[in-house]
This record gives C-alpha cells, sequence and structure tokens, in this order.
C-alpha cells in the first residue's frame, strides 16, 4: 500500500536527486563566504563603472 508517508518520502527522494548539483554548488558557496563575497565586491565595482559611464552620457546629453 502506497500511502501519505510514502508519497511524502518519495518526493522527498526526488526532490533531493533533482537538485544535487545546485545543492553541491549551494554548500561549496557556504563554506567558502569570503569568496562569495570578493566575486561580489568585483560584480559591484563593475557596475559602478557602468553605471558612472550611463550617467556622464545622460547627464551631457540634457546638459547637466
Amino acid at each position: 500500500n502506497f500511502g501519505y508517508g510514502h508519497a511524502k518520502q518519495a518526493l522527498f527522494e526526488l526532490i533531493m536527486d533533482s537538485f544535487s548539483e545546485q545543492r553541491q554548488c549551494f554548500d561549496k558557496l557556504m563554506n567558502n563566504t569570503d569568496e562569495v563575497e570578493f566575486q561580489l565586491q568585483k560584480g559591484a565595482k563593475k557596475a559602478r563603472q557602468i553605471a558612472q559611464s550611463v550617467l556622464n552620457r545622460v547627464r551631457k546629453k540634457i546638459g547637466y
């Protein structure tokens, strides 16, 4: 007989198997928060440079 408890366990196993690669990546990142912070800061610096360029063009166009 396949009851609620069995279905719940089967679903749990399916989810765990389906997302095993993502869980491994998450675990790796959570165990290396310094690298995560470094990459976030690197991305923030790049975003600031791009944003500054866009803002400078906008300001030039509107005469600001």
